[in-house]
């Protein structure tokens, strides 16, 4: 009898919990099997997998050969959502799944968004059944509950614990790529030395990709939505926890990956990039050709840029990304740009204190949109800046907007390549429109401080201004 090798793991964990017999528990850093119950797996991973300094997967900086054999057994885990393969740390993967939760709650929230047709007799609603409120507020707790067994499901999978300070604090000693112009840049000891997996991703020593996907990346390009952003301006003006916010251009492109594609973030993001200046003729436009450039173009603008003398530290730290999955950050995004005469520039927000960066960034952010704003009185700012680029260690986004709540809390507005819009969302692109649930549709496009205190570290790339300001709407 054959076997089938394909297994869902929440739908597998799920399973398990209505079975008198559970399968043996699989540690996640060695795939050892407990068949002796939990506490047989927590003095399994007490014993060979400590927390702490003497913890095998923390970097020695002393040390280049600890230092790499701590590299190649980093705790990483695939994302278990079919078709996503992504690959996260083990302390990021519970925000992660939440997030793919929530474009699935998404979809459930924007049903209740469509007004009900009219019975041309009665002049009431054509519906038959419970009210419209009742049935409002059963779509939201659907979607409410998917979220939470989603999240719920991996976490008993993993037997992750909760984020901590000291995690973050560990997490923070790992190294990462600095721009030539960050402030922090100067003190990277790991500066022009070869890089490894917590800097590069899985694949940091592959010399070249898999063809098929190759075949992948050449047929299928990218999931692309233009029209987005005004989509979700007209959210946060239907979100009542919203005081004020702040959005960019409109038409920047929200870019996304394709399924089973892994970890090409920051060359999503770039594209993103690039989509404004195509849209409004920003210098350097021609040398795109006024198109999107692929991942296989940006590779070659990145090694060309290297070639050309620009930032080329970046072909010491990754032995050459071209035909790889290697992970690329703001150098090369500066790189590129500069090679192709795009004016832009690098800032970077590193402080040890526990909160500070994230301060730091977001007062950052804010003054940055402040400055495009022609009318202040109005509760959701429209202007005409491009997007910023994005860093945190490990991955990147493109920040759209900025948002501060009635709560006094503030959340970045981002595109963010790893996900995808929901259906109900692009749907209502070129529409006006009126949304029930507007804080659950806005979900999937806020990161505040939930997502980013774990970091202590950040890089923005912004483009620099000409002298006659941003191109209008």
């Amino acid at each position: 009898m054959e076997t089938d090798e394909t297994h869902d793991p929440i739908r597998d964990s799920a399973m398990a919990e209505n079975n008198d017999e559970q399968e043996p528990m699989a540690c996640p850093f060695c795939g050892w099997q407990a068949t002796d119950g939990e506490y047989a797996m927590l003095l399994h991973m007490e014993s060979l997998h400590p927390e702490g300094e003497d913890s095998p997967f923390v970097v020695k900086d002393d040390d280049a050969t600890d230092r790499s054999k701590a590299d190649e057994d980093l705790p990483y885990a695939e994302c278990p959502v079919e078709g996503c393969g992504e690959l996260l740390p083990f302390d990021t993967m519970d925000y992660h799944i939440e997030l793919h939760a929530a474009e699935a709650g998404a979809d459930l929230d924007g049903e209740a968004g469509q007004s009900p047709s009219r019975d041309p007799h009665t002049g009431g609603s054509s519906s038959s059944g419970p009210s419209r409120a009742h049935r409002d507020a059963e779509r939201q707790r659907r979607a409410e509950s998917s979220q939470a067994k989603a999240i719920s499901a991996w976490k008993r999978l993993l037997r992750m614990p909760e984020s901590s300070s000291a995690s973050s604090s560990s997490h923070s000693k790992h190294h990462h790529r600095k721009d030539g112009k960050s402030p922090a840049a100067t003190s990277d000891p790991v500066r022009g030395k070869r890089l490894g997996k917590s800097q590069l991703g899985k694949f940091a020593h592959e010399d070249r990709m898999p063809d098929w996907l190759v075949s992948l990346l050449q047929n299928g390009r990218q999931v692309e939505s233009e029209g987005v952003v005004p989509v979700i301006a007209q959210l946060l003006e239907q979100c009542s926890s919203t005081k004020y916010a702040y959005i960019c251009h409109p038409r920047v492109h929200h870019i996304s990956k394709l399924k089973k594609e892994g970890g090409f973030c920051g060359y999503r993001n770039i594209q993103m990039m690039t989509s404004y200046v195509n849209a409004v003729k920003f210098q350097g436009y021609q040398n795109l050709q006024r198109k999107i450039p692929s991942i296989f173009q940006i590779q070659d603008f990145i090694e060309s840029a290297w070639d050309a003398g620009i930032n080329t530290q970046g072909r010491l730290e990754t032995g050459g990304i071209k035909g790889t999955r290697k992970y690329i950050g703001t150098p090369e995004a500066l790189a590129m740009f500069r090679l192709l005469d795009i004016p832009c520039d690098a800032q970077g927000f590193k402080n040890r204190e526990l909160g500070k960066s994230e301060m730091l960034l977001m007062e950052y952010v804010e003054n940055y949109f402040q400055t495009g704003v022609e009318d202040p009185t109005q509760r959701i700012r429209l202007t005409s800046l491009p997007p910023l680029y994005f860093q945190h260690a490990g991955h990147s986004m493109t920040i759209i907007g900025f948002e501060k709540l009635r709560s006094g809390a503030k959340n970045l507005i981002v595109f963010d390549p790893m996900f995808h819009d929901a259906t109900n969302i692009i749907k209502l692109i070129g529409r006006k429109f009126e949304y029930t649930f507007p804080d659950m549709a806005l979900k999937s496009y806020r990161r505040g401080s939930k997502y980013l205190r774990r970091y202590r570290e950040f890089e923005v790339l912004s483009l620099r201004p000409p002298a006659s300001g941003f191109p209008p709407v």
